[in-house]
């Protein structure tokens, strides 16, 4: 699948980043990661109030569509906005 044609976001690409944000718990993820370089899933459990399992699933599903990447840090997995249009789409919503 071709994400970007002449430097702008093809349909494609848009509809899976707006699919991926129609979860609440994924849109809550992607909103406190823009306000960070970067968290860890156990940071997330306590600013969101949900399990580390749910939190990993949601980010899982995240990872590989390619919106946000992850890095170990020890025992830790930490992760970051790795689609940059995801601040702009988060602006324009105002969240």
């Amino acid at each position: 699948m071709e994400l970007f044609r002449g430097g702008k976001m093809t349909i494609e690409r848009a509809t899976l980043l707006l699919k991926m944000m129609s979860n609440p718990i994924r849109l809550g993820i992607l909103r406190e990661l823009t306000l960070r370089d970067e968290i860890c899933v156990g940071n997330l459990e306590d600013l969101l109030n949900v399990s580390q399992s749910s939190a990993s699933q949601h980010l899982a599903h995240l990872r590989n569509s390619g919106i946000v990447s992850s890095r170990k840090n020890g025992k830790k997995v930490c992760y970051k906005v790795s689609e940059e249009s995801i601040k702009d789409i988060l602006k324009a919503l105002n969240i």
